[in-house]
């Protein structure tokens, strides 16, 4: 899917390019099932408009990151990760994986923290899109009043 298929606003750090990664990316930590995932909850943009104001000590890792990660996946798969399907994917990310101090497997834990706080985090900060977390967890209604 693409970036633009859930627009959410203007990408403010990401090309359109980056934001297919990281949303390929989020839709591995978080895919959806029965319930909405990272990809529907607009998971992308929560990180691209937060690189742009608290995350901002991040945007210059991203920036480097990127370019890195691609070339790993090449590496590893001959192929970008974005034109993987969702296994291989997969399969992808646990060789990353294997190799904890490389700087793809350490870009990866930066996406998967940042795509937790947005998939679970509040609306307001422009993830969890129609509270699809608290929905999917049956919180709704208890985290609404809450928001404010």
């Amino acid at each position: 899917m693409a970036a633009t298929a859930l627009y959410s606003g203007p990408l403010v750090l990401f090309t359109n390019e980056e934001a297919k990664l990281i949303e390929a990316l989020t839709n591995q930590i978080v895919p959806a099932d029965d319930a909405p995932g990272a990809v529907e909850a607009g998971v992308v943009y929560y990180i691209d408009k937060q690189l742009q104001g608290p995350f901002r000590r991040f945007a210059p890792v991203y920036q480097k990151s990127i370019p890195l990660f691609r070339s790993a996946c090449r590496e590893r798969t001959g192929q970008e990760f974005t034109t993987l399907s969702f296994a291989a994917q997969t399969a992808c990310l646990r060789q990353i994986e294997r190799e904890p101090q490389s700087a793809a497997a350490s870009f990866f834990r930066l996406v998967v923290d940042h795509t937790m706080q947005g998939f679970y985090g509040s609306p307001q900060y422009g993830g969890n899109r129609d509270e699809a977390s608290w929905k999917m967890l049956a919180i709704a209604d208890v985290m609404e009043g809450h928001q404010h």
